[in-house]
């Protein structure tokens, strides 16, 4: 999936065609769930048009019992895009005292990315963040927002489900990703993500809810 993918990604959520004056902010929010608890938030704000696009990523996660903390994660990335291109992309992570960081530019058509997963490297030609809101990320290798570890995927359509999104049903396309982890997500028919499973690293299965 190339622009034409990212154009339809950016008119559902309404910031491509308005102009940047007239373009509002835009976010997405979900719940993060594990065993029945919530444990968390993972949002997205957009802000501009397709000319300029400014994507803020926050995840904020924590397992504990009662008032003590056994697990902490926060992750803070933004990403920038021009007319359907990622230019660039820097995040930083807590993973319960982890650091990691990720910065990515783009040099002519491809990504030089760092992060503290490995050395740099330059990543082939069409990769993108794995930020998920996206679907186009599914159509090559993506760039972990985390760590800049560069991830592929074997990616299979699972077809068209009924799901709840924002407390209603909604048609939703079903994603299965496997490589190194396991995720399953699902776009609705207008392209935009709604949900996602994980498999956490205790084994445990680690679901979003959009709200």
């Amino acid at each position: 999936m190339g622009l034409i993918g990212r154009r339809a990604m950016l008119a559902g959520l309404g910031v491509i065609g308005a102009g940047a004056e007239a373009a509002p902010a835009q976010n997405l929010m979900f719940r993060v769930m594990r065993k029945g608890d919530d444990i968390g938030r993972h949002s997205l704000s957009f802000a501009g048009d397709a000319g300029d696009l400014q994507v803020a990523i926050n995840v904020d996660i924590r397992v504990g019992l009662g008032p003590i903390t056994l697990y902490r994660y926060g992750l803070r990335a933004t990403e920038r895009w021009r007319n359907g291109v990622l230019l660039e992309m820097t995040g930083t992570t807590n993973d319960d005292g982890t650091k990691d960081f990720v910065n990515a530019r783009r040099q002519n058509d491809r990504l030089a990315v760092e992060g503290s997963a490995g050395p740099a490297y330059v990543a082939p030609v069409g990769t993108i963040a794995a930020s998920h809101w996206n679907r186009a990320e599914l159509a090559g290798p993506m760039v972990n927002i985390q760590d800049g570890a560069l991830l592929n995927f074997q990616v299979t359509q699972k077809g068209r489900e009924q799901i709840t999104a924002r407390g209603q049903s909604a048609a939703a396309d079903h994603y299965v990703l496997q490589g190194k982890e396991h995720l399953e997500i699902w776009y609705d028919t207008a392209g935009m993500w709604v949900g996602l499973t994980a498999i956490g690293r205790d084994g445990s299965l680690i679901s979003y809810e959009q709200i």
